[in-house]
């Protein structure tokens, strides 16, 4: 294949520290150009004795060298790899030296001072898709991946890596191909009858048009898991929501008082939970109320509850669930993953609370699979632990029923999917309206064009930079 663009071409050898900042066991120094095995037997030294010349993808262990003192200054082990075969295209090398700050330091100027130069933020990825190694959706996929925070999106990146992405916009060209082909025949032949020939471009048209959006609107999908679930905090007003929140957050972000109804709005913040992102929502306490404030805090409580992947149900101790089967909350709540918490049982007798426990179980067993109850004192910091256990079990539950899936992951490729969905539509209508086929087939072969254009195959240098800068400097 052909190099894709004549706008970079770089012949400069480049090197950069590819793992984290930081002391660690080992650090990871690369290195990629044509000087590559030229720096790397100058400043690499292997233990035994045939261990010259470097063999490709062989791992070996030595020292590392300093020609500017003449002295060692590292053990360490290293790989050298052969162009076209490595992930750049190029020739490259990567040294794993001691995870030492100075060291990695130090080992990566002896390297710039022995014919190398800093790579740019995401050089190395951006001479991959350049040489052909990847294409530009398999480059954001890299990016995405190493952004990840769910296994959703880990996924659905991977899928995109792996070429699936790709294969679903190659199907959705192949669709454009055959309305092309359509209206090309019309206008080389038109005195021949093509029969069924409108019903089938329309009907075409149609499920290529329900192809592309139900990828567009992937990407909503996608961004919401990018940002975590959703854990929603309800019940009646003064249970304790907003100190529950503050709990989980182990900061006042929400007003706490005992006046009833204090919370009007929804508050939301976000917290890692054994390092998993997860967005907590405290919500207006759910009641009749002619407030009309209150009122339409209550209707974003219920808005929020049918957004939410999780919820926190939370009673006081003292109450006597007379709200239990409340409206259209509780339709919600019986699709959902519902957690019920039992709060301030500080306030409760031993005896009293085991029978309050087994009255709540009773309530909730009847339209709840084994319900998840939490006995709580928030304001005694008592049972926060179980209740980030109960959490932590129902994401894991979550994440374990999630499937592989093919989504769009950047909002460029959304921008130019919508491009090419809406002269799709207009190409459609002017069809209908019998207007010149020249012009509609010049909507469908620039609609392709965008289809290119998300793959890479035509892409300015311009849209590279901004995409590749996005990347850490060793990637």
């Amino acid at each position: 294949m052909a190099v894709k663009s004549s706008l970079f071409k770089e012949i400069d050898t480049i090197c950069a520290i590819s793992s984290p900042a930081g002391e660690g066991a080992i650090s990871i120094i690369r290195a990629s150009g044509a000087d590559s095995i030229t720096i790397l037997e100058k400043i690499f030294k292997p233990y035994g004795k045939n261990a010259y010349p470097f063999k490709p993808r062989y791992f070996y262990a030595g020292r590392i060298y300093d020609p500017f003192i003449g002295s060692f200054v590292d053990e360490a082990a290293c790989i050298y790899i052969k162009g076209p075969d490595s992930y750049t295209g190029e020739d490259m090398f990567e040294i794993y030296p001691h995870g030492g700050i100075f060291n990695t330091r130090h080992i990566l100027e002896i390297i710039l001072k022995s014919g190398a130069r800093l790579a740019y933020n995401g050089e190395f990825t951006k001479r991959a898709y350049l040489n052909n190694k990847i294409n530009l959706i398999q480059a954001e996929a890299i990016l995405e991946i190493i952004k990840a925070n769910s296994v959703k999106t880990l996924l659905i990146a991977n899928n995109e890596l792996n070429g699936l992405l790709e294969k679903r916009i190659k199907t959705i060209k192949d669709g454009y191909l055959y309305l092309l082909a359509a209206v090309e025949a019309l206008i080389d032949f038109p005195e021949e009858e093509f029969n069924d020939l409108d019903s089938g471009f329309l009907n075409a048209g149609y499920e290529l048009a329900g192809l592309i959006k139900d990828l567009i609107n992937s990407y909503e999908n996608y961004n919401l898991n990018r940002q975590g679930l959703s854990v929603v905090i309800a019940g009646k007003p003064n249970a304790g929501k907003s100190s529950l929140l503050n709990a989980l957050l182990e900061k006042n972000r929400a007003i706490v008082s005992d006046v009833p109804g204090t919370t009007r709005d929804y508050i939301e913040d976000n917290l890692f939970l054994f390092n998993k992102p997860i967005k907590v929502v405290d919500t207006a306490g759910l009641r009749e109320s002619r407030d009309l404030i209150e009122s339409e805090g209550i209707k974003l409580t219920y808005r929020q509850i049918e957004k939410a992947d999780i919820v926190i149900y939370i009673y006081d101790a003292q109450d006597d669930f007379t709200d239990f089967n409340f409206s259209a909350g509780y339709e919600m709540l019986k699709r959902k993953n519902v957690i019920f918490v039992l709060n301030k049982i500080d306030l409760l007798p031993a005896g009293d609370l085991t029978n309050k426990k087994d009255e709540l179980f009773k309530k909730a067993a009847g339209n709840f699979e084994s319900p998840e109850i939490v006995l709580m004192s928030v304001k005694n910091n008592i049972g926060i632990d179980l209740l980030k256990d109960a959490l932590y079990d129902i994401i894991l539950k979550i994440e374990s029923g999630v499937k592989e899936d093919v989504g769009i992951t950047t909002i460029r490729q959304k921008a130019l999917l919508e491009k090419s969905y809406d002269l799709l539509q207009k190409g459609r209508m002017k069809y209908k309206d019998k207007e010149p086929l020249e012009l509609i087939s010049i909507d469908l072969r620039d609609a392709i064009s965008y289809l290119d254009e998300i793959i890479g195959g035509v892409t300015n240098e311009d849209i590279l930079d901004k995409l590749f800068k996005e990347f850490c400097i060793g990637k």
